[in-house]
């Protein structure tokens, strides 16, 4: 936590005194019963500012982002199909192409590789119906 106090009437023992009051202060609810008397204060002339919340706001959309970008990596999706909106004027391309070549190239594969349980078993007992996009869409 950072504490700002930028009045002209504060002294070097009042800044002291909040100092001292501040790391005497331990636990939850730990400044319910701190006061600070500015005579001729101004609104922002004391100011309590949670080192966390500076950098929470920062860090949360930093980890967020990397996060989606991890779990798209790792399903290998293309982000289109996510709903994800691109970040630049770019965009990301044709829908329709990305997900006719991520069923070729990730869904076909795995449903190749789960199909050879019918062969283990001697039975048909896994069946996938092929990838089409509709016509209209």
């Amino acid at each position: 936590m950072g504490v700002r106090v930028s009045v002209e009437s504060a002294n070097e023992a009042d800044v002291d005194s909040l100092r001292k009051a501040l790391k005497d202060s331990k636990g939850p609810g730990n400044f319910r019963n701190l006061f600070v008397y500015s005579p001729n204060g101004k609104k922002d002339g004391l100011q309590i500012i949670p080192v966390s919340e500076v950098t929470a706001k920062d860090e949360f959309n930093s980890i967020k982002n990397q996060t989606r970008d991890d779990v798209l990596a790792s399903l290998r999706i293309p982000p289109q199909l996510m709903g994800i909106v691109p970040q630049n004027a770019g965009g990301f391309g044709s829908i329709r192409e990305a997900a006719q070549i991520y069923a070729a190239n990730e869904l076909e594969p795995i449903q190749a590789r789960m199909a050879q349980v019918n062969d283990w078993l001697g039975e048909e007992v896994v069946r996938f119906k092929p990838y089409e996009i509709p016509v209209g869409a």
